[in-house]
């Protein structure tokens, strides 16, 4: 009987990675350039929402992550062991869409899959405590975690971008709106206008300039204030606005101004709660100490590699 060598392996794997990786770059590729050959063929202009991207990538992005995960446990669990958890990993997945505990498609197929790629990166930072020394640890380690980072700003991403909150309302100065779903609400305290700029035909400026002050409440309790801005540029015949943003350690808070009413007092303002963005900001820190940590190694590798070592055998003079 001939011995069939198991298809399970880091080598194996790799490769399959490499080709859904290729896949994935392929989809995202094509999406960019469809815009581009639509206008330099009919003239057409076309804009590709952030959904039409992650319809196609979903399925291709959640293999990659499962096979880099049993590409870090094949080489140390064996073939059975891998198969054993990866299959558990991914029954998960397959349950967790048929209930849906978050609520959330996405969510709850990403969470799984992701947990089973923490699994095997930490267990792969597990086992470079086994080396000798620390250098080798600390060079081992690093890798993985720069992986963990990378798994830290997926997991941010699904969950922010699915589990964010928007809307808008129409608020006048001296009152408050509030926002269906999130916990915040806005009181406009003041609306000022200035011109601004050089002369502009029969305008004093060349913009027009309305300032919108406001206070910000969270769970009905002051939280801190904020300005926008809504600008009128006369000379080029168009408007902009400026845009308040504050980045928490668990979320991120983003308002800007729609429209304005001077004659009525009124703003029209957007709001948008993302949740968990600390995972965003935890992943960029991973990435930043494992990259340190990786050169720091291989510098002191290389450095200790040039230093000559002396040969015990060398006689003495005669």
């Amino acid at each position: 009987m001939k011995n069939t060598r198991p298809l399970l392996t880091p080598k194996n794997t790799m490769l399959a990675a490499v080709v859904v990786f290729l896949l994935l770059a392929t989809i995202i590729l094509m999406g960019m350039l469809t815009p581009l050959i639509a206008k330099l063929t009919t003239g057409a202009e076309i804009r590709l929402e952030p959904g039409y991207f992650n319809y196609r990538t979903a399925l291709p992005t959640a293999g990659l992550v499962i096979l880099l995960s049993v590409c870090m446990l094949a080489g140390y669990l064996g073939q059975k062991n891998t198969a054993v958890i990866v299959a558990g990993y991914t029954a998960l997945a397959a349950f967790f869409a048929l209930i849906s505990p978050f609520g959330n498609l996405a969510i709850d197929v990403s969470i799984p899959i992701i947990a089973l790629a923490l699994f095997a990166t930490i267990y792969k930072i597990g086992r470079t405590f086994t080396r000798s020394s620390f250098v080798a640890t600390a060079r081992g380690a690093s890798a993985h975690i720069i992986h963990l980072g990378i798994l830290f700003i997926l997991l941010g991403i699904v969950l922010s971008a699915n589990m964010k909150m928007e809307g808008a309302n129409v608020i006048s100065s001296g009152n408050i709106g509030h926002f269906p779903g999130q916990d915040y609400a806005i009181k406009v305290s003041n609306m000022s206008s200035y011109y601004s700029g050089d002369p502009y035909q029969t305008y004093p400026g060349s913009a027009y300039t309305t300032e919108v002050d406001f206070d910000i409440y969270r769970n009905g309790a002051y939280f801190r204030e904020g300005q926008v801005k809504y600008i009128t540029d006369f000379k080029w015949g168009q408007s902009y606005t400026t845009t308040y943003i504050h980045r928490g350690l668990t979320e991120e808070l983003f308002i800007a101004p729609r429209a304005i009413s001077l004659q009525k007092g009124e703003v029209d303002l957007y709001m948008r709660t993302v949740p968990y963005i600390n995972f965003l900001w935890g992943g960029f820190y991973l990435m930043v100490i494992g990259i340190t940590a990786l050169i720091a190694t291989d510098y002191g590798s290389d450095r200790r590699a040039r230093v000559p070592k002396k040969d015990k055998n060398i006689r003495g003079k005669s």
